[in-house]
């Protein structure tokens, strides 16, 4: 639920772009790190042992770097204690960086710098309820205090602008949990001024520079959005975007003269960069999408002349835009190492700092010299890995049953034997790693499941099955109304890709998938269970009336979009249509494990849903196992949590599909799980429980 059931952080856009938006970065050493952590030689690289968990599950040891508006200071993500902190340096000396935040228990959701840079102001919540907090850190005072300081409320910023430097407009839902209310936020001392009283329901508002409220969006009974512009003499409608385009269309901001810049589907197919008049609602096309939806733009960051643009149909690419970027791009895709994002520009545009998908490693960032035209590895986002043979993610296009084209990514076993085809020699066991959303997307940046399955030996296949974002609104709208059929019947035309290619045989396939994922892991096991040997259920839907009709007041905004998109279980027949594609109305159909997760503060999948099915499942005498997380969210924060539900999972794969399993060791007690059904049924899982010494509660 959100704007997607499974919550994922999305890629920050060049500095014009947040309005349009703001990063670039720069650094030398950081803390814990080498000076320049680029791909290890081969011969340096360890292949006889397991890669250990905790080194692919807890949190990557640089990201989110983002460069001072003044661009005099570096802020990154980085572990304080084991927990995520903000950290800020000299940008010419990152190596004496110094943590602006102490927060002991989950990190960040989100942060930026303030527009003098005086600032950082920081999103986050206090146990996985979603409910942001706004922290503004002083880095000079080294203070931190909480804004919003109410953890039933929710906070989002609506504004920042270099004509205001010491103040933010945000939305807070104080007066009514379902709406925000405008605010303006003293950032020297946190105190709020109501700037705008939401009477007319706005599911969210648009700003100028100056911090005036221009625009009011109003959420529609058919899915769509409507756009007011909010005039002295009134509202008066400017522009609707239809459901169909809704999750491909995204305003980036409106400036100082009036121009409202955007993606926008409703003219085609696909997104394409459009700006618009708000005096006139006249829409100018900068650039076309030619493949897939665009998804960001380079603007230049002295003159803000459009660069380029960059889409994702399968592998990453950009399509210049300028003549005068033309011969740059060239050269810079003839030096990058693979698929590339641009994370931001220094304020003197004498260098862009990449973030690269390199074969066989970890992503990392890249300087690029603008006008020597030359690539310096900076960083590797998870330095520990660099030594490690990693799986290497392979894009593929499968063919679905009707002919659509299914962009997906096929990892396979570092040591496997490959044949003439790229396919492994000799089958190995499958894991279907299913995205959340549905409305995301798989892409081929690394991703640490896949190189944790593929280093005990599995195939992993993830498919971007109708529904998925990215690939214009009629791939997504596909699959309205279509959960359990043939958004489920691209996954299994992908498994059966797998077989015919040799990847792996029909005995020998598992599931898993968090959210979305984790409901098609349910409906494989209980309307295709001859496919599948077993599944690995992470907060996944179990009766689809619930999840529709059960939402927390401050998501009820967008009810709408999940009654067109999934179905209305507020009339007799669309409930039981709802019903007949929801697992639990299939338990008798389930004969292979099951392996669930839940966290008790998810605002989106309640955990009653996981209970339910665990309940339907043990009184039928079936065998699931249940690990429940009392301190966590949707998304698991903790890396104590990601690491033990991880030891969990790869020895309950283990005795499915007979691959390796590192031994527990500790990796159970720095978490607070409960195991609440099937200790029995993971093999040394009971023991490893009692070997903790009372830091878990192993279930019977």
């Amino acid at each position: 639920m959100g704007s997607n059931i499974l919550r994922r952080s999305s890629p920050r856009r060049n500095a014009r772009v947040m309005a349009w938006t703001a990063v670039a970065i720069c650094a030398v050493m950081l803390p814990g790190g080498s000076p320049t952590a680029s791909a290890k030689p081969a011969s340096q690289v360890e292949t006889s042992a397991l890669v250990p968990r905790d080194l692919l599950f807890r949190a990557p040891t640089y990201s989110e770097l983002q460069i001072s508006p003044d661009g005099k200071q570096l802020a990154f993500l980085h572990p304080l204690n084991g927990v995520l902190n903000i950290w800020v340096a000299p940008i010419d000396d990152p190596a004496s960086a110094k943590s602006v935040t102490r927060f002991d228990n989950r990190p960040p959701d989100a942060f930026q710098w303030s527009a003098d840079g005086r600032f950082i102001l920081i999103q986050k919540d206090v146990g996985g309820e979603e409910h942001n907090q706004l922290w503004i850190a002083d880095p000079a005072k080294q203070t931190v205090i909480n804004a919003t300081n109410d953890p039933a409320v929710l906070t989002k910023i609506v504004k920042v602008s270099k004509k205001r430097p010491g103040e933010i407009l945000v939305g807070m839902n104080i007066r009514d949990r379902r709406y925000r209310d405008i605010y303006r936020i003293d950032l020297a001392t946190g105190q709020r001024t109501e700037v705008f009283r939401n009477a007319p329901n706005y599911i969210d508002v648009v700003a100028d520079p100056d911090f005036n409220i221009r625009m009011g969006v109003r959420g529609n009974a058919d899915g769509s959005s409507t756009y007011f512009r909010l005039d002295p003499t009134g509202p008066s409608e400017f522009m609707t975007i239809p459901l169909a385009s809704l999750r491909n269309s995204k305003i980036f901001g409106l400036d100082a003269k009036g121009q409202l810049a955007m993606l926008d589907s409703r003219d085609g197919d696909k997104a394409n960069l459009v700006s618009v008049d708000l005096a006139t609602g006249k829409k100018t096309l900068l650039a076309a999408a030619m493949r897939a939806d665009i998804v960001e733009p380079l603007l230049d960051e002295e003159s803000g002349a459009l660069l380029a643009t960059r889409e994702d149909p399968l592998v990453s690419e950009w399509t210049v835009r300028s003549d005068t970027a033309r011969a740059e791009f060239a050269a810079l895709e003839a030096a990058v190492a693979g698929p590339f994002r641009i994370a931001g520009q220094t304020p003197d545009n004498a260098r862009w700092l990449l973030l690269e998908t390199v074969p066989n490693r970890p992503d990392r960032y890249s300087w690029w010299n603008r006008k020597d035209r030359t690539l310096t590895p900076l960083l590797s986002t998870r330095p520990d890995l660099e030594t490690r043979a990693l799986g290497r993610r392979l894009p593929v296009t499968i063919a679905a049953r009707d002919g659509l084209s299914l962009p997906s990514y096929l990892t396979l076993p570092p040591g496997a034997k490959l044949g003439a085809n790229g396919m492994p020699v000799k089958p190995v066991p499958l894991v279907l790693l299913v995205h959340g959303g549905p409305w995301l997307r798989d892409d081929l940046a690394f991703d640490p499941q896949h190189a944790w399955l593929a280093d005990r030996g599995y195939a992993v296949l993830s498919v971007n099955f109708r529904a998925s974002g990215g690939f214009g609104s009629d791939f997504m709208s596909k699959g309205d109304r279509k959960w359990s059929e043939t958004m489920h019947d691209d996954l299994l035309d992908g498994v059966q890709w797998a077989i015919d290619k040799g990847v792996t045989t029909k005995d020998r396939v598992a599931v898993m998938g968090l959210s979305y994922g984790g409901y098609s892991t349910l409906v494989s096991l209980s309307f295709t269970p001859d496919t599948f040997q077993c599944g690995v259920d992470l907060a996944g839907p179990s009766n689809l009336v619930k999840q529709v009709a059960l939402m927390p007041d401050w998501w009820t905004w967008q009810r709408p979009q999940f009654v067109n998109r999934v179905g209305d279980p507020s009339t007799k027949e669309g409930a039981a249509d709802l019903m007949r594609r929801s697992p639990i109305a299939r338990v008798d159909a389930i004969t292979k494990p099951l392996l669930v997760t839940n966290g008790a503060n998810d605002p989106r999948i309640f955990p009653d849903q996981s209970q339910e099915i665990v309940d339907a499942m043990k009184a039928r005498g079936k065998p699931v196992t249940y690990a429940f997380y009392p301190d966590e969210g949707h998304v698991y924060a903790k890396d104590a949590t990601n690491i033990s539900f991880a030891a969990i999972a790869e020895h309950f794969l283990s005795k499915c599909l007979d691959g390796p399993a590192e031994p527990y060791g500790d990796d159970l007690a720095g978490s607070r799980v409960e195991l609440k059904a099937g200790a029995a049924f993971v093999p040394g899982l009971e023991q490893a429980f009692k070997a903790t010494g009372g830091g878990a509660v192993a279930g019977k």
